[in-house]
Protein backbone atom coordinates (compact mmCIF):
# COMPACT_ATOMS: atom_id res chain seq x y z
CA UNK A 1 0.00 0.00 0.00
CA UNK A 2 1.15 3.54 -0.81
CA UNK A 3 0.80 6.99 -2.61
CA UNK A 4 3.53 8.06 -4.32
CA UNK A 5 7.26 7.16 -2.87
CA UNK A 6 5.54 6.75 0.93
CA UNK A 7 4.89 3.27 1.11
CA UNK A 8 2.61 1.16 3.90
CA UNK A 9 -0.62 0.84 5.88
CA UNK A 10 -0.26 4.38 7.15
CA UNK A 11 -0.89 5.30 3.73
CA UNK A 12 -3.79 3.53 2.31
CA UNK A 13 -6.47 4.72 0.71
CA UNK A 14 -10.25 3.81 2.44
CA UNK A 15 -13.59 4.67 0.90
CA UNK A 16 -16.12 5.09 3.24
CA UNK A 17 -20.52 4.44 2.25
CA UNK A 18 -23.36 5.48 3.91
CA UNK A 19 -25.52 3.30 2.07
CA UNK A 20 -25.74 -0.03 -0.13
CA UNK A 21 -25.90 1.80 -3.19
CA UNK A 22 -22.62 3.99 -2.35
CA UNK A 23 -21.02 0.34 -1.66
CA UNK A 24 -22.21 -0.99 -4.46
CA UNK A 25 -21.03 2.47 -6.73
CA UNK A 26 -17.75 1.80 -4.74
CA UNK A 27 -16.89 -1.71 -5.53
CA UNK A 28 -18.03 -1.61 -9.00
CA UNK A 29 -15.93 1.30 -10.00
CA UNK A 30 -12.62 -0.49 -8.35
CA UNK A 31 -13.43 -3.72 -10.14
CA UNK A 32 -13.89 -1.39 -13.84
CA UNK A 33 -10.83 0.40 -12.74
CA UNK A 34 -9.24 -2.86 -12.09
CA UNK A 35 -10.04 -4.67 -15.40
CA UNK A 36 -9.13 -1.17 -16.84
CA UNK A 37 -5.72 -1.61 -15.56
CA UNK A 38 -5.15 -5.11 -16.34
CA UNK A 39 -6.27 -5.00 -19.82
CA UNK A 40 -3.67 -1.97 -20.79
CA UNK A 41 -0.91 -3.91 -18.86
CA UNK A 42 -0.23 -1.04 -16.05
CA UNK A 43 -0.83 -0.54 -12.19
CA UNK A 44 1.17 -2.60 -9.74
CA UNK A 45 -1.56 -5.21 -9.11
CA UNK A 46 -4.86 -5.05 -7.74
CA UNK A 47 -6.46 -1.76 -6.13
CA UNK A 48 -5.82 -1.85 -2.64
CA UNK A 49 -8.41 0.64 -1.51
CA UNK A 50 -10.39 -0.62 1.46
CA UNK A 51 -13.69 -0.24 1.46
CA UNK A 52 -15.63 0.08 4.72
CA UNK A 53 -19.14 0.98 6.14
CA UNK A 54 -18.81 4.53 7.66
CA UNK A 55 -21.01 3.41 10.71
CA UNK A 56 -18.03 1.04 11.94
CA UNK A 57 -16.40 3.81 13.04
CA UNK A 58 -16.58 6.76 15.62
CA UNK A 59 -14.58 9.03 12.52
CA UNK A 60 -14.56 8.54 8.98
CA UNK A 61 -12.23 11.93 7.98
CA UNK A 62 -9.28 13.52 9.86
CA UNK A 63 -7.67 16.72 8.18
CA UNK A 64 -4.00 16.37 8.18
CA UNK A 65 -1.37 18.08 9.45
CA UNK A 66 -0.87 21.56 8.21
CA UNK A 67 1.94 21.15 6.39
CA UNK A 68 0.22 18.64 4.38
CA UNK A 69 -2.58 20.93 3.67
CA UNK A 70 -2.93 22.24 0.12
CA UNK A 71 -0.13 20.04 -0.32
CA UNK A 72 0.96 19.90 -4.57
CA UNK A 73 -0.09 23.99 -4.58
CA UNK A 74 2.96 24.45 -2.19
CA UNK A 75 6.35 26.21 -4.24
CA UNK A 76 9.14 23.09 -4.49
CA UNK A 77 6.35 20.36 -3.61
CA UNK A 78 5.50 18.96 -6.95
CA UNK A 79 9.20 18.05 -7.95
CA UNK A 80 8.87 15.59 -5.27
CA UNK A 81 5.22 14.03 -5.56
CA UNK A 82 6.13 11.13 -7.14
CA UNK A 83 2.34 10.59 -8.73
CA UNK A 84 3.06 8.83 -11.72
CA UNK A 85 0.03 9.08 -13.56
CA UNK A 86 -0.93 5.68 -15.70
CA UNK A 87 -2.89 7.37 -17.92
CA UNK A 88 -6.10 4.92 -17.98
CA UNK A 89 -9.66 6.15 -17.27
CA UNK A 90 -11.98 4.60 -15.58
CA UNK A 91 -14.39 3.79 -18.22
CA UNK A 92 -17.81 5.55 -18.90
CA UNK A 93 -19.94 5.27 -15.29
CA UNK A 94 -22.70 3.90 -18.31
CA UNK A 95 -20.64 0.75 -18.04
CA UNK A 96 -19.57 -0.33 -14.51
CA UNK A 97 -22.96 1.50 -12.75
CA UNK A 98 -24.86 -1.57 -11.17
CA UNK A 99 -27.63 -2.28 -14.07
CA UNK A 100 -30.29 -2.40 -11.40
CA UNK A 101 -30.06 0.70 -10.05
CA UNK A 102 -33.14 3.03 -10.84
CA UNK A 103 -32.78 5.78 -13.10
CA UNK A 104 -33.16 8.35 -9.82
CA UNK A 105 -30.01 6.27 -8.12
CA UNK A 106 -27.94 5.90 -11.63
CA UNK A 107 -28.58 10.35 -11.78
CA UNK A 108 -27.97 10.81 -8.28
CA UNK A 109 -24.85 9.43 -8.49
CA UNK A 110 -23.46 9.92 -11.82
CA UNK A 111 -19.39 11.67 -11.99
CA UNK A 112 -20.46 15.59 -11.59
CA UNK A 113 -17.38 16.81 -13.96
CA UNK A 114 -17.96 16.62 -17.70
CA UNK A 115 -15.66 14.78 -19.64
CA UNK A 116 -14.22 18.08 -21.04
CA UNK A 117 -12.87 18.78 -17.94
CA UNK A 118 -10.45 15.96 -18.05
CA UNK A 119 -9.22 16.43 -21.86
CA UNK A 120 -8.32 19.63 -20.46
CA UNK A 121 -6.54 18.73 -17.26
CA UNK A 122 -6.13 15.04 -17.19
CA UNK A 123 -2.90 14.13 -16.00
CA UNK A 124 0.16 13.41 -18.20
CA UNK A 125 3.45 11.32 -17.61
CA UNK A 126 5.31 12.51 -14.57
CA UNK A 127 3.21 15.25 -13.58
CA UNK A 128 -0.08 15.74 -11.39
CA UNK A 129 -3.48 17.43 -13.04
CA UNK A 130 -2.63 20.20 -15.01
CA UNK A 131 -4.18 23.04 -13.40
CA UNK A 132 -2.54 26.11 -12.42
CA UNK A 133 -1.92 26.83 -8.59
CA UNK A 134 -5.13 28.84 -8.31
CA UNK A 135 -8.76 27.23 -8.09
CA UNK A 136 -9.99 25.60 -10.61
CA UNK A 137 -13.04 27.45 -12.46
CA UNK A 138 -15.96 25.02 -12.05
CA UNK A 139 -19.00 25.51 -14.64
CA UNK A 140 -21.85 26.82 -13.53
CA UNK A 141 -24.01 24.25 -15.29
CA UNK A 142 -22.89 20.54 -15.04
Amino acid sequence: MGQGNDRGTMYRSALYYFDDDQRRLFEASKAAYNEALATAGKGWGAITTEIWAATDYDEVFYYAEDYHQQYLAKPGSRPYCSAQPLQVSLPPYSEWAPADFSEEVLEEHRPKLPEAFWTEYAPTPHCVIRAPHSPIEWPTEL
